[in-house]
Order: C-alpha cells, then sequence, then structure tokens
C-alpha cells in the first residue's frame, strides 16, 4: 500500500471498530447490519491482499542459488561416474556428453542449466546398470531427478511471487474504490438516522471516519461529514 492507502485503511480500522462498539444501537436496522457484514468482508480481502503485495521475494533468490548448488554438484557427481564408465569401455561419445565443468555449467542461464543436468541425467540412466562400481545408482538418480526439480520449481518462483504481488496492487486499488463507495453511499447515510436518538455513536463514527496522515506531522486531518 502506499502511504494514502495506509491512511484509508487506518480509518476503515477506527469506523469498524465504531461500528462493532456500537452495534446494540443499530441491530435493529437490516440494512446497516448488511452493509458493515459486507464493510468487514471488504477490510478481510484487503488484508489479504496486503499480503501478496508486501511478500519479500529476496528469500526466493537464496533458495534459486542453494538449489542451484545442489543440482549442480549432484550433476558432475553423476557425469563423473558416466564418464569413468565410458572411458573404460571406450565410449567416447558418452564420455564427451559427460565432458562438464562446474564453470561451465554456471555460465548457462538458469533454464539452460537445468536442461543441460537433466541431459546428464537421461544419458545416465540409459546406463545405469552398469553404473554401481562408478558410483551411480538408481537411488543417486532419484536424488538427482529431486535437485533438478526442485531448481526448475525455484526459478518459477520468483516470478510467480512478482506476478502475484502485481495481481494484490490492482486488487488493493479497486477494493480502496469500492469500500469507500461502501462508506460514502450506504453506511454514512444509515447511520446519519441516528442523529437524535443516539447522537454519541454519530458523533464517534464521524470522528472515525476521518482520514489522519500518519506519514507527515505536518498535514491536517481530512474530514469526512457524515450524511445528514
Amino acid at each position: 500500500m502506499n502511504n494514502s492507502q495506509e491512511n484509508k485503511m487506518n480509518m476503515f480500522y477506527a469506523t469498524q471498530k465504531c461500528l462493532v462498539e456500537n452495534s446494540a444501537v443499530y441491530s435493529a436496522v437490516p440494512a446497516l447490519t448488511s452493509a458493515f457484514a459486507e464493510f468487514e468482508s471488504n477490510i478481510n480481502t484487503l488484508e489479504a491482499a496486503t499480503e501478496k503485495q508486501v511478500i519479500d521475494i529476496t528469500g526466493f533468490a537464496k533458495d534459486k542459488a542453494e538449489a542451484e548448488d545442489a543440482m549442480i554438484l549432484m550433476t558432475l557427481a553423476v557425469a563423473g561416474g558416466v564418464r569413468a564408465y565410458a572411458m573404460v569401455i571406450g565410449d567416447s561419445v558418452l564420455m564427451e556428453k559427460m565432458n562438464v565443468t562446474e564453470s561451465r555449467l554456471r555460465k548457462h542461464r538458469d533454464s539452460v542449466v537445468a536442461q543441460h543436468s537433466q541431459a546428464i541425467h537421461g544419458e545416465a540412466t540409459l546406463v545405469v546398470a552398469s553404473l554401481a562400481d562408478y558410483g551411480v545408482t538408481p537411488a543417486t538418480l532419484t536424488a538427482f531427478q529431486k535437485a533438478i526439480d526442485r531448481f526448475v520449481t525455484a526459478i518459477a518462483a520468483p516470478r510467480a511471487a512478482i506476478t502475484a504481488r502485481k495481481g494484490a496492487t490492482a486488487e488493493i486499488r479497486e477494493l480502496m474504490k469500492d469500500t469507500t463507495k461502501l462508506l460514502v453511499k450506504r453506511l454514512d447515510a444509515l447511520v446519519a438516522q441516528f442523529a437524535l436518538t443516539a447522537p454519541e455513536f454519530v458523533r464517534a463514527y464521524g470522528n472515525a471516519r476521518i482520514i489522519v496522515d500518519t506519514g507527515s506531522s505536518s498535514a491536517p486531518a481530512t474530514p469526512v461529514p457524515v450524511a445528514a
């Protein structure tokens, strides 16, 4: 949320508190209780959208780096075993396919290094029955595949988080408009009817509806008069 939205959200909370504390005053007015229920639902949705918006994506980058390290270590271990096997049986083609280094793998883009590791896995799978003496077993390849899958998932996670954050920003903007409209067009008008029978409630509601700029110590509060 930006500063203006945070100020308005604080006003929503103050208004919600006022209406909760004075529910006995208006409980016999279905239109008001219904509007308040909708108001609270909007607040809950705003809170959920805010959680998406403020998510810290730095953790995703760390997880991706860790996943890449694990995958590269597995790639080098499996490639080394297969390369030794290929050298013993005189398979120069397979031996060259296993000719990988850490620096070479790290020069690849994310998707390419994953594909390269997957190719190593595929070649090893074809001859796994002959690799036990070289330190590569079916269990090794299962762990290798999990490492590849983890990295592929980690590649997509930051983009998904960024997309969700952008969507949340747009959702917050629309919810702010809808909730403000709900207050101005319905709740303000419905509360005004208690000016004679419950003036303290109306006063408290009017005070709650004032938007205070908490981001500036010099800016005056913005009063929002309750409809008469």
